[in-house]
């Protein structure tokens, strides 16, 4: 039997004697005149003004009886999974031949670890301190004296009841705190991340700097003398029994040569990357950067490669022509390393325009994919996952380098065997007033 209101509590009657269910019922599923009658005899007690009488219409409560310890425990159990669960139950002490009042009460906890008890019973079967000891709290529990009187349960009704609802708020206002020091904890962690990348590549840049200018000069020197030993042995007169060691000669001067002009060109890499200074910026449009750097990468990527552009209409950006076109051919060469071997190979160049006002540009393709533990070290200096000999390991830094120092951003999305995404954000440029 229940009584039911939109906005009623929800009470739970444990007791195997169907007139004590019949008395909470008409105590608890009647109107509020009652209690208007009690603030009345409070008001005159205390010489304290009377409050407003309570509407017929004021929440009442919805009431449900079980007549037995386990059924009373499926009530609770049923009411938290339909998400309405009880404030409020009043459980008999006594209850043979099933469970008793405190072996319900401590299953019920188990279901709805909130639900306030009130323990009823006309006997001492248990002392204040053995009840406690047994159910582990005092926190959620009263004791009801039978026979019990009609104000006494009623306030314990509404007080317990309106003490459960503060509680849930209280919960659920703590729930929405953790969930936002979560999402700061997070935040400042991805913050402290980037700043001790940003720290680390800055320092590193120095140091390179200093290197490359170091190995700059002596490199010079050497590449200077390897082109004129070069040219001096195609000058000089050698006889037939000295041809064989010409040759010789030649090649190992080439090869030194082809060598030293390979560290010159790291020497060059590091000092781009080891740069500093703050790079000129203009209006740029980024789809006639990104078609003039599929041009140029255009013998690397070959005929092979089915190339889909989705352009939409952005605006320009503020940037450097030459950085952002660095970037975009390191990384169409990349994607043509990837592809090669690839059955049906497919490069997607997009230009859009996100909601919060940037344009990104992503390079797309379904080639060979980057390893999950490669992915957070592709922008560091120096790390490549190119055979020895097929890269420096500074692109992709450099272009990051470019990227960020023009208050932009790059990421990489990447699933082995099905493919690479590189996007890179950029702010729009303010519009010409």
């Amino acid at each position: 039997m229940s009584s039911h209101s939109e906005a009623s509590h929800r009470i739970l009657v444990v007791d195997d004697n169907p007139s004590i269910h019949r008395d909470f019922h008409r105590i608890l599923a009647h109107s509020t005149s009652g209690l208007d009658a009690l603030d009345a005899m409070e008001s005159r007690l205390f010489g304290e003004q009377a409050p407003a009488p309570r509407s017929t219409a004021a929440p009442s409560f919805e009431l449900d009886f079980a007549s037995a310890g386990e059924e009373g425990v499926r009530y609770v159990r049923d009411a938290v999974s339909a998400g309405r669960p009880y404030a409020l139950a009043f459980v008999d002490v006594r209850m043979p031949p099933g469970l008793d009042g405190v072996e319900t009460t401590l299953r019920m906890w188990r279901e709805s670890s909130d639900l306030q008890v009130v323990l009823c019973s006309a006997y001492s079967d248990y002392s204040w301190d053995e009840l406690v000891r047994k159910l582990e709290t005092s926190e959620r529990l009263l004791i009801l004296r039978k026979p019990f009187d009609t104000i006494e349960v009623r306030q314990m009704a509404h007080a317990l009841c309106e003490k459960w609802e503060l509680l849930r708020a209280s919960q659920q206002r703590m729930h929405g705190l953790s969930l936002a020091v979560e999402e700061r904890t997070r935040a400042l962690a991805e913050a402290n991340t980037r700043l001790l990348h940003a720290q680390k590549l800055e320092a590193l840049g120095r140091m390179s700097a200093g290197l490359a200018h170091e190995v700059n000069n002596p490199l010079s020197f050497i590449l200077s003398n390897l082109r004129h030993v070069v040219r001096g042995l195609e000058s000089v007169p050698w006889t037939s029994e000295s041809e064989e060691l010409r040759e010789d000669l030649r090649e190992a001067s080439r090869d030194a040569l082809r060598g030293a002009e390979r560290i010159a060109r790291i020497v060059q890499d590091v000092r781009v990357f080891a740069r500093v200074d703050e790079p000129p910026r203009e209006r740029v449009d980024v789809r006639e950067v990104l078609e003039c750097a599929v041009r140029m990468a255009a013998e690397v990527l070959g005929p092979q490669p089915r190339v889909v552009r989705a352009f939409q209409d952005v605006p320009p950006v503020l940037a450097s022509e030459h950085g952002l076109s660095q970037v975009f051919i390191n990384l169409l060469v990349n994607a043509a390393h990837a592809l090669r071997g690839r059955p049906q190979p497919f490069l997607r160049l997009g230009v859009l325009r996100r909601a919060d006002g940037r344009v990104v540009v992503e390079v797309e393709d379904n080639g060979c994919g980057i390893a999950p533990e490669n992915l957070g070290r592709l922008f560091e200096p120096f790390f490549t996952t190119k055979p020895a000999g097929m890269g420096t390991g500074l692109g992709l830094s450099i272009c990051h380098g470019i990227v960020t120092r023009l208050g932009g951003d790059i990421s990489v999305e990447s699933t082995p065997g099905q493919g690479t995404t590189f996007r890179v954000m950029l702010p729009a440029a303010p519009q010409e007033g």
